[in-house]
């Protein structure tokens, strides 16, 4: 078995841009995959040598991308969850494409420990970390990637899973090869929870490096208070690091979208790399900042492709402070409560809704409890397209993960039709995807605001035509109001959230 990466003077023998003081030079990749069933490896227990050539297959073009990064500067460069070993396992065929990984950062270097050792047993042993740790010293930048681990001995993983503990593992090197982070993702999707196992607690994982402080999360873990809001609000990180293989979920789950509303709502930075499976509208990536994208790509044609996005941003990011109940709670009474609220299924959850309406330009809309109001000013012309204003204040499930709901406040503007509600507000079960993302709609003002409570973080999210992000055309207020800037050519709306 030969390992391959090149050496450091082959990636530096061109000049590349230099980065303005304050800022970094950060890098994501957007992955097609190679999957486990792809070589049959979903249906039977591959063995381990079958296992390094489907995991060679997709760390082949990784470290091509690596390389590129490298070449045009790059500081450091997230790779997509799942990007190396796939998805679609079971407990057992899982096995042979896991390896050990110290359970917290170490500073140990697997690309040297190989070069000592020469063994094609520690080679094969250790064949995921080796590369990574190699990538990132060949390149002299920082990797973060994810893998299977698996830590023996384990005492908490369940009688199911046995005395082995199976992790969804990000890990970080330093452009020496060292291993200097490393996360068990905590908040696992669904059909995660039968394979991987879980900490006793969620652990709040950083990196303090040359451009600022690093938070380490995976996926699914964007949702959930701990470990992301702790990391921003209590451990002050700068930047977040989301690896995923997230689908877009309407109305209010699609990846990129999210990515730039955590970013602008905890004020940090934000890299997302996800992998790209158009067929399951799989996409979405991106180096986010609290002002919008620096760099972004959502695509699911047929003809698309992975992407690396590299872009200069900020070591300490400018940080605002919103609150965002003051204007609603202040101007509620401005608003007349309306008659004609009618409510619908949105992803599991039941909103109360009220219809926009072209002769009109405020609505009100507030939970049964009055608990949460959101109010809205608009201006628009509605033609084929139907949008209404809509609430939600409880308990949400579909997202339950480990600890089975959370609570949340949403004040939402979607196309959504009282005369069809199935068909044009339960948008998580509509498979027509050109309804989900085009608009025909221009609003020439709107403002959107609630009552939101003093625990709620908010994290505001605005889809133009076509699920385009256009961060010149939102304006947040420091009295929380997110607005549509009136001063730049408007574009058809999707969502506004």
């Amino acid at each position: 078995m030969q390992l391959l990466y090149l050496s450091w003077c082959l990636v530096c023998i061109s000049a590349v841009p230099l980065v303005e003081e304050g800022k970094w030079r950060a890098a994501v990749y957007e992955h097609v995959l190679v999957t486990a069933s792809d070589v049959g490896c979903t249906e039977t227990v591959c063995t381990r040598d079958q296992a390094i050539e489907l995991m060679e297959a997709n760390l082949a073009v990784l470290r091509d991308n690596v390389e590129e990064a490298a070449r045009q500067g790059a500081d450091l460069i997230l790779l997509p969850e799942d990007g190396i070993h796939g998805y679609g396992f079971n407990r057992e065929n899982i096995v042979p494409f896991l390896e050990g990984v110290p359970q917290s950062a170490d500073g140990s270097n697997q690309c040297a420990l190989y070069s000592a050792e020469d063994s094609s047993e520690y080679l094969s042993e250790h064949y995921v970390m080796i590369q990574l740790s190699c990538m990132a010293q060949s390149n002299g930048l920082y990797v973060a990637a994810c893998l299977g681990s698996v830590v023996g001995d384990c005492d908490h993983c369940g009688p199911d899973h046995g005395t082995d503990c199976f992790y969804n593992t990000l890990v970080v090197f330093d452009p020496e090869g060292s291993l200097v982070g490393v996360y068990h993702k905590y908040n696992l999707w669904t059909s995660e929870l039968p394979i991987y196992d879980i900490d006793k607690l969620p652990a709040a994982v950083s990196v303090e490096t040359p451009f600022g402080k690093l938070g380490l999360s995976i996926c699914e873990d964007l949702l959930w208070r701990s470990p992301v809001v702790d990391l921003a609000e209590r451990d002050g990180i700068d930047t977040l690091l989301l690896p995923l293989s997230w689908w877009d979920m309407f109305p209010h789950q699609l990846a990129h979208s999210n990515e730039d509303a955590w970013a602008r709502g905890l004020q940090i930075n934000l890299l997302a790399a996800d992998n790209h499976v158009p067929q399951d509208w799989n996409s979405g990536s991106g180096i986010f900042t609290p002002a919008g994208h620096a760099a972004v790509y959502h695509n699911i044609s047929t003809s698309s492709t992975g992407k690396l996005l590299v872009a200069d941003i900020d070591i300490k990011p400018r940080k605002s402070h919103v609150n965002w109940a003051e204007f609603a709670s202040n101007n509620l009474d401005h608003f007349e409560d309306s008659e004609d609220v009618f409510t619908a299924i949105v992803y599991d959850d039941l909103y109360n809704f009220v219809k926009l309406n072209s002769d009109e330009n405020t609505a009100k809309v507030c939970s049964d409890d009055g608990s949460l109001c959101c109010i809205a000013e608009y201006s628009a012309v509605f033609e084929s397209d139907v949008f209404s204003l809509g609430v939600f204040s409880g308990s949400h499930i579909k997202d339950g993960s480990v600890s089975g709901s959370f609570y949340i406040e949403m004040c939402t503007i979607i196309k959504c039709d009282p005369e069809d509600v199935w068909n044009t507000c339960t948008q998580d079960m509509i498979m027509d995807y050109d309804y989900l993302t085009r608009s025909n709609t221009i609003f020439t003002s709107l403002k959107l605001a609630g009552t939101f409570s003093d625990s709620t973080r908010v994290f505001p999210e605005a889809l133009f035509d076509e699920v385009t992000l256009r961060p010149e055309l939102v304006l947040i207020t420091p009295d929380g109001v997110l607005s549509i800037r009136e001063k730049f050519e408007l574009q058809p709306l999707v969502s506004f959230s």
